[in-house]
């Protein structure tokens, strides 16, 4: 079959699945542009900043298990793609990247000609594979190629780079080649399976631990299963939230630190850690001394799909490469008559504690303003508006501060309904993500959290979504902060907020979303939000909820400057003499 070899791209995404496409006009890429904006099977939508094209490819991956595919155009549009290429990355989110060159003879050697940049050794190190495309003969195999690569293994973004005069040109192209297998999924051996029954069933102090490889793999109802089955401790890591329910009875709290207390405890108690699909990132409080020790003699399974994963942070004495699901399935049918010995006592005291956490958020909440003020705090403001959301409610969080609460309030029914960027903690990333997954489920009522500083960083893309009539709902957190940085300035560093930077303009961020066409409201009680709701949720609209609050202390905040900045002499003074 002949097409150019545009064509026979747009074909292979099409072919592998792909049906989100998401970017900034670049008119080297206009056959690709054509190709997906006139099929009625893509969704295509050109957005305002090629940044948040990535976001919302990656919010697609995220809620539907499907990747999806971004754009921008040579040099500034590829710059600018890659903090949204950069995110997907570090939460291992399948992702097409694509951006145009130059002519091939211009840029193999690279004569500096306009917006000339090493595509590929810019994204060589946030990509699973980076590639240039510089023949027709090999074009249509590399872009089947790519996709499969992207969905293997521990998934991530590839980058494909298409000069504008291969693109145009003429291919052979076959479609009938193009590989339909689904990604591997290794599973363990029944000597691996074996050793972990052992060392499970005689374990008095377990925890289960399910991490984001357990979304990516479907395999939430095998890890629920799981929970059935031993009735042990349970936690989660951040992209792993929703996957315990929240009245399970071993529940300890979900999202790694963000779960309080408990968590805490039960890493620095428990005798064997079973992992899946965790790579105990730095919000685990988990062997990151000294605040966060293991006890002598902890054991831990580590499961991957990713042999790199296996005792990167913390020593794994069963290192198992496997896919979550394959792992969990044949766990549950090997412990079916398998009596623990694990101590129900000291599970019960582990779940007190998250009791007794939850006691304390509660009562931040309770409060309704901070110390002094009468502006609202971000506890009560995060547990008003949670307590709101429909069970079907995809949310995704943004922010500093807010995110903590957020985090606190808000728990997702199952991972598919949070979009969160733990790997890179992305200010700005709310606003595109939200919109993406709306793209994804136009049917399901989709909401951002957000803080201010953070919904300054891409609040252009509020006309992205009024343009396409994407009907979201946004609760801004304004404090007129880096609110996460405050305390940094006040408390720690001695510094005036204004001078020190932390300080930011009072923004009118309702009167913002109705000048990009959305509609907006600010508020600054508790009982105006049920009301505000209401009326957001009958617009018709995009809208934007200004919610005016004052930075929170959150009782996680010791996990910044005790692990997060160790070593950086930055020690606040209620820690000092710790």
């Amino acid at each position: 079959m002949s097409k150019n070899v545009s064509e026979a791209l747009v074909a292979t995404m099409k072919a592998h699945g792909i049906r989100h496409v998401f970017g900034v006009p670049a008119a080297q890429m206009g056959h690709v542009m054509k190709g997906a904006s006139q099929d009625p099977d893509f969704v295509y939508m050109t957005t305002r900043h090629e940044e948040a094209a990535g976001h919302m490819a990656h919010a697609v991956a995220k809620t539907t298990g499907v990747m999806a595919a971004c754009f921008g155009t040579v040099g500034p549009g590829a710059m600018n793609l890659v903090p949204g290429v950069a995110a997907a990355w570090a939460d291992n989110v399948p992702m097409l990247v694509l951006t145009p060159n130059n002519q091939s003879y211009n840029v193999d050697p690279s004569k500096g000609l306009l917006q000339s940049v090493d595509h590929c050794g810019v994204y060589a190190p946030i990509t699973k594979w980076s590639v240039p495309i510089r023949d027709t003969v090999s074009a249509p195999e590399i872009f089947d190629q790519a996709i499969r690569v992207a969905k293997s293994g521990r998934p991530g973004p590839v980058h494909l780079d298409l000069p504008c005069d291969i693109g145009g040109a003429a291919c052979a192209f076959d479609p009938s080649a193009i590989s339909q297998t689904a990604a591997p999924r290794p599973a363990p051996s029944p000597s691996e399976m074996a050793r972990v029954v052992e060392m499970l069933a005689a374990a008095k102090r377990p925890v289960l631990v399910a991490g984001g490889g357990v979304a990516r793999s479907g395999a939430t109802t095998a890890f629920r299963r799981l929970l059935d089955l031993t009735g042990v401790a349970a936690t989660t890591s951040l992209n792993g939230s929703g996957a315990v329910p929240m009245d399970y009875a071993g529940h300890v709290g979900s999202g790694g630190i963000l779960g309080g207390d408990a968590v805490v405890k039960v890493f620095a108690e428990a005798d064997l850690i079973l992992a899946i699909g965790c790579k105990i990132s730095s919000w685990m409080p988990l062997n990151k001394p000294p605040l966060y020790g293991s006890p002598k003699g902890q054991k831990l399974i580590q499961v991957d799909l990713s042999e790199r994963a296996m005792g990167r942070n913390m020593k794994a004495d069963i290192a198992i490469v496997a896919d979550a699901r394959e792992f969990l399935d044949r766990l549950c049918e090997a412990l079916a008559d398998i009596a623990l010995a694990a101590d129900a006592e000291w599970t019960r005291e582990i779940v007190a504690a998250h009791t007794a956490y939850r006691g304390v958020v509660d009562g931040v909440a309770d409060a309704v303003f901070t110390d002094g003020t009468e502006t609202l705090n971000e506890a009560a403001v995060a547990r008003s508006i949670a307590a709101l959301l429909p069970d079907d409610a995809i949310v995704a969080v943004d922010g500093g501060q807010t995110m903590e609460w957020a985090h606190t309030f808000f728990h997702p029914k199952t991972p598919e309904h949070l979009v969160f960027n733990p790997g890179m903690g992305h200010l700005g990333m709310g606003l595109p993500a939200a919109i993406g997954a709306k793209c994804a489920h136009p049917d399901r009522p989709v909401f951002c959290l957000t803080g201010d500083g953070a919904f300054g960083c891409t609040v252009q893309e509020l006309e992205t979504a009024a343009r396409y009539g994407l009907k979201i709902i946004v609760f801004v957190f304004n404090d007129s902060h880096w609110g996460m940085y405050r305390p940094l300035a006040e408390g720690v560093l001695s510094n005036n907020p204004s001078v020190f930077g932390t300080k930011l303009g009072d923004v009118d961020f309702a009167m913002v979303a109705r000048g990009f066409g959305c509609e907006g409201e600010s508020v600054t009680t508790l009982e105006e939000i049920p009301a505000v709701y209401e009326r957001a949720c009958a617009s018709e609209r995009p809208f934007v909820v200004d919610v005016r609050v004052d930075f929170t202390v959150h009782p996680i905040d010791e996990f910044w400057v005790g692990h997060v900045l160790e070593g950086a002499n930055i020690v606040p003074p209620s820690m000092a003499s710790q």
